[in-house]
């Protein structure tokens, strides 16, 4: 029987695997809020599962606390956190960030629960940690959110570009600080790729240039990944990104598993549903869905996960159904 680094490693090769490596990710609103919160929930979780790869959730807003975001913890596992300060009112605010030292702070702060998880779970274990795109971060800063970033965008391009080159520079000497921590790779996350926000014009002016900027400072990581989040992504303009494997939802106009990896060569990591989907879910269902993808890919250049982050309060009986199509004798 393979090791889980081993597995793992095979499947992003497309090379045969003893069983195809799988893993969930979810918060945990509350247990979020602390290096050791975030370390001993996922080291939970990781004993519970016994998942072959580990993808951490770090609390989204941390990026943005690098700039002076502020939030209210939340005191439930399923519910987020409240912002109590936005700190950027327009681009004038935009155009003058400046980098930040990432290994002070909130990004120090996962640095720290990164270093804990992988003392907690040995060398055997990979762990992708994730980093969001710069363009992904910036709306958490504005006080107009999404939509006031592409504004911006569009009339301020300048302003944008300012804005996104400090926090391009602060993530990638992030993503190195996370790569000598303990990281096999980045969970590179984006959700603002997509029909109803940046055009695919757009991507390639304010989306690449500080994605591979970021990517190129783990370069000889193993298992970096890039999820494109949310429906109707603009999935080519990603394709020839130099990663090792592509993480994406299913379904609302996205290419399907076989497609992706036919279209880049690369692994693909998914195959399972997302909240709110997965919360409405039986076992059985979701042991067809885990059969599917793998029977869609030939039990190849496949590492099976969700969507993107499934529900909090996912019953653990759920989770156990996936893993038995994959690891018979598994627990029901």
């Amino acid at each position: 029987m393979a090791t889980k680094r081993e597995r793992v490693l095979a499947a992003l090769r497309g090379d045969p695997v003893d069983r195809v490596p799988l893993s969930f990710w979810l918060h945990n609103f509350v247990a979020e809020n602390s290096a050791k919160g975030l370390a001993d929930e996922t080291l939970r979780l990781a004993r519970v599962f016994d998942w072959d790869f580990l993808k951490p959730q770090s609390r989204a807003q941390c990026f943005a606390e690098m700039w002076g975001l502020t939030y209210r913890p939340s005191t439930d596992r399923a519910i987020q956190y409240s912002v109590t300060q936005t700190p950027l009112a327009g681009a004038a605010d935009a155009a003058r960030l400046s980098p930040v030292d990432p290994r002070t702070g909130a990004l120090g702060e996962q640095l720290d629960a990164l270093a804990r998880i992988r003392a907690g779970v040995g060398a055997d274990t990979p762990i992708i940690w994730t980093v969001f795109a710069p363009v992904m971060v910036l709306p958490y800063l504005l006080r107009g959110g999404r939509e006031q970033a592409l504004a911006i965008a569009r009339t301020e391009p300048k302003a944008m570009d300012a804005a996104l080159r400090a926090i391009a520079e602060t993530l990638a000497a992030y993503a190195r600080a996370c790569v000598e921590a303990g990281a096999d790779g980045l969970f590179y996350a984006t959700n603002i790729a997509r029909a109803d926000s940046l055009t695919a014009e757009e991507c390639r002016r304010f989306q690449r240039p500080h994605d591979l900027r970021i990517l190129a400072a783990v370069e000889t990581a193993p298992f970096n990944l890039l999820h494109v989040c949310g429906p109707a992504v603009h999935f080519d303009e990603f394709a020839d990104y130099p990663v090792a494997a592509f993480s994406w939802a299913l379904g609302g106009g996205n290419p399907s598993l076989s497609d992706v990896h036919r279209r880049t060569g690369r692994a693909v990591v998914g195959g399972l549903p997302a909240k709110p989907e997965i919360a409405s879910m039986g076992a059985e269902q979701l042991a067809v869905r885990a059969r599917s993808a793998v029977d869609e890919m030939r039990g190849r250049a496949l590492l099976l996960g969700p969507d993107c982050s499934i529900n909090p309060d996912t019953p653990e009986a759920l989770l156990h159904a996936a893993a038995a199509v994959v690891r018979p004798g598994s627990p029901r």
